[in-house]
């Protein structure tokens, strides 16, 4: 076999891999590799289908070999980074993409494979700082997704609601993308802007939304003011996941704006029952129950609900709530008492609420990056 036909083999067993004739395939690469063992890209073609059968051993021993031969080359150092992400060795990873990078630092792929690998790593600021400062690549969608979606995870949604609604100009139409602005556009308070994306989305198919979606698009209504489409929407969730904590959860808080203790009581019950460790099981049971002039239930449960609650001004606000209840059960002013105590209710809901609408996120994680302009 001369080198001609050899090369025609390597073409061949290409159109054998890209179709899924992965055993053919090898054969025909084995072939010319066994004429002309020093050609790299005849060993980088095996590495890839190997890669594709998923013989990792093999297929690293494929690509190292056609990496030493042109040493100069990128795509098998990007293989190389796959492969070892397949093994879960993202550090490895890393240093194969960086090399692939510098080999060929006008590709956008191997860029965006390092800058995800280093995200994999927790090496947030890198990324960032990687993605930000190349302007080789600003047209390319998928950097500012990848921005938008290290931004929403550490807890900056104002910037990530940018960055993603960018990526979305430049034609990503990816529903995930969808899914993640609409996250990032609650987390930020852009509530319409939320309900235009998830609008978007619903409209790809009948069943679009997931149940967080739903959760998110009642949130957003009530948040706007449409309490009532809210609240049907949240209490359709319930329904349709009954034992999921969260979903009484958002019910009970719109109940709660909507004056509707009875409800909140039912919320209450409830996530007792299904998540114990949680405080708005006995902060609903107990403002339901103050509601209702039951003071020793309205302070036992409030003081539990202060108990369990690791948020300091949650802490506060519900422990003032409770010794309200209390101050009002030792009078014996009765009339005077309860006066002030519905004053001191009204001063005290409300801040309570207010919190709820600003700090009550889906995903709570640390916000300790770079506020990027």
């Amino acid at each position: 076999m001369d080198l001609v036909n050899a090369d025609l083999a390597s073409q061949h067993a290409r159109q054998q891999f890209e179709v899924g004739q992965l055993e053919a395939a090898i054969t025909t690469i084995d072939g010319a590799i066994q004429r002309y063992p020093d050609k790299p890209n005849y060993h980088q073609l095996r590495g890839r289908i190997l890669l594709e059968q998923h013989k990792l051993d093999d297929a690293l021993g494929a690509l190292e070999t056609a990496a030493t031969l042109n040493t100069d080359a990128a795509e098998p150092h990007y293989l190389l980074g796959v492969l070892h992400q397949r093994w879960s060795d993202d550090v490895a990873a890393l240093k194969s993409y960086t090399t692939a990078c510098e080999n060929n630092p006008s590709h956008p792929q191997f860029f965006l494979a390092k800058a995800e690998t280093l995200v994999a790593l927790g090496r947030n600021e890198e990324a960032i700082k990687m993605l930000t400062g190349n302007h080789q690549f600003q047209h390319q969608a998928s950097i500012p997704a990848l921005l938008g979606q290290i931004y929403l995870r550490t807890g900056n949604p104002t910037i990530a609601a940018r960055y993603l609604s960018d990526s979305r100009s430049l034609g990503n139409d990816d529903l995930i993308l969808f899914s993640d602005l609409a996250l990032a556009e609650f987390h930020a308070g852009m509530y319409a802007e939320c309900l235009m994306t998830l609008r978007e989305l619903e409209l790809t198919s009948e069943d679009a939304l997931s149940m967080l979606q739903r959760r998110t698009k009642g949130k957003s209504l009530a948040a706007i003011g449409q309490l009532i489409q809210g609240r049907d929407i949240c209490l359709s969730v319930t329904r349709l996941t009954p034992q999921d904590a969260d979903a009484w959860v958002d019910l009970g808080y719109i109940a709660w704006k909507m004056g509707d203790y009875r409800r909140l009581e039912v919320c209450g019950n409830e996530i007792s029952k299904l998540a114990p460790i949680r405080f708005e099981g006995p902060l609903f049971i107990g403002k339901s129950a103050q509601q209702a002039g039951n003071d020793v239930l309205a302070s036992d449960s409030l003081a539990l609900a202060a108990s369990l609650s690791e948020n300091t001004e949650w802490t506060r606000l519900i422990t003032l709530s409770a010794n309200q209840t209390n101050e009002k059960s030792a009078t014996v002013m009765q009339e005077a008492q309860h006066v002030r105590a519905k004053t001191a209710e009204i001063r005290t809901e409300e801040p309570i609420l207010g919190l709820v609408e600003r700090s009550e996120p889906l995903v709570t994680v640390p916000q300790n990056l770079p506020q990027q302009p």
